[in-house]
């Protein structure tokens, strides 16, 4: 299995930091509607610290290393 290199990893942290963003705004433009999403913040920001858990076993201890230098 090939572990993420510090190129691959930046594009990770990117795609999730985006992803995480858009629920934020989808969360906050909800509330401000009165309406109430289907899946919770929390459950989405359980499911970001896992699936980011995961990335972080799969990367190089150079590009983790580089990854939490820049967070």
């Amino acid at each position: 299995m090939t572990k993420f290199n510090t190129q691959d990893r930046i594009v990770l942290d990117e795609m999730v930091d985006t992803f995480k963003r858009e629920m934020n705004k989808n969360h906050d433009e909800a509330d401000l509607l009165g309406n109430r999403p289907i899946i919770t913040r929390e459950y989405w920001l359980h499911m970001i610290y896992e699936v980011q858990d995961k990335i972080d076993n799969f990367t190089t201890k150079k590009a983790l290393k580089h990854s939490n230098k820049y967070k």
